[in-house]
């Protein structure tokens, strides 16, 4: 039981300034790159046993307004609501599981990265993110004991959570792309679309 809890404490690490290490100024580059990309969604959740999120700022209209862009680009709060409860179920899927603050706010990041730009898209991205940290979970419970049992089980449901998540991924790539393929030959590319034409 001691074990147990010990275990369910562990969870982000956040980097720390050595006492002997002079303090580094971050480079141009990386401040360029970070202005490039909009901030993911994120919410303020003082309890990591129940799935009460809230606004980090009285502004909650603005973060609505990201949470519809994050989901798809939808203008239905009920469906941006809809989908950041269904996350919360897959972090959190029982009554003595925890979602702490980072979790969900590292979950709606890989969300936001994914960039969905409709509804359907929405859907298979919270099922990507989904099937990843539940993936990473079975990873880490069959390394708990070390003993065959919890190996063959927690690590074979591991492996199969990371495939689907990569085939849910390749899934939302055809999505995207619909049904037009491009095949390359050498230096010659061809693409075919659905009406059966080849260009060249």
């Amino acid at each position: 039981m001691r074990l147990a809890n010990e275990g369910s404490r562990r969870g982000a690490i956040a980097l720390q300034i050595s006492d002997d290490q002079p303090v580094a100024v971050a480079s141009s580059a990386s401040a360029v790159s970070a202005k490039a990309r909009r901030d993911p969604p994120r919410v303020r959740k003082p309890s990591a046993v129940h799935e009460q999120c809230y606004a980090p700022t009285p502004d909650l209209a603005s973060h609505e307004a990201a949470m519809r862009k994050a989901f798809g680009g939808t203008v239905s709060d009920e469906f941006a609501r809809l989908m950041l409860g269904k996350l919360m179920q897959a972090l959190r899927p029982g009554p003595w599981d925890t979602a702490d603050e980072t979790t969900v706010n590292g979950a709606l990041a890989l969300i936001a990265s994914l960039e969905a730009k409709t509804e359907l898209e929405a859907v298979i991205v919270v099922q990507i993110a989904s099937t990843a940290f539940a993936g990473m979970k079975m990873l880490q419970l069959s390394q708990r004991h070390l003993e065959e049992p919890y190996i063959e089980v927690y690590g074979g449901y591991a492996l199969k959570l990371l495939r689907l998540q990569l085939d849910m991924i390749k899934a939302l790539d055809r999505h995207r792309r619909g049904t037009q393929q491009t095949m390359e030959c050498g230096t010659c590319t061809s693409t075919r679309e659905s009406r059966g034409s080849l260009e060249l």
